[in-house]
């Protein structure tokens, strides 16, 4: 399954049930309202291959569940409010194409 939500005005933060979704392949949350920080359960979506969470005001640090999604291909957090530097982990992400 793929979620295109980009461009939506949407606001709050992004619902933890939204990342255990059984199939979820693609996440496109980009350019909306959104804040607060990554849920760290993300690495549930354990077939996840794009992830674009980029231009919202997202905080905090990456969570430890982002690197365990070693399918992940694309991922775009760029124009957010991220803090602290990317984690030795992302070496775990071993098809990711593009970040």
């Amino acid at each position: 399954a793929l979620i295109q939500l980009q461009q939506n005005g949407l606001h709050g933060t992004i619902p933890q049930e939204l990342v255990e979704l059984p199939f979820l392949m693609g996440l496109d949350l980009s350019w909306n309202n959104l804040t607060g920080i990554i849920p760290e359960n993300i690495g549930h979506a354990n077939v996840l291959e794009i992830l674009s969470l980029q231009g919202n005001e997202l905080n905090g640090t990456l969570p430890s569940g982002l690197f365990e999604l070693t399918n992940l291909k694309y991922l775009f957090l760029g124009d957010n409010g991220f803090s602290g530097s990317i984690s030795d982990d992302i070496d775990q992400l071993a098809n990711l194409r593009q970040l």
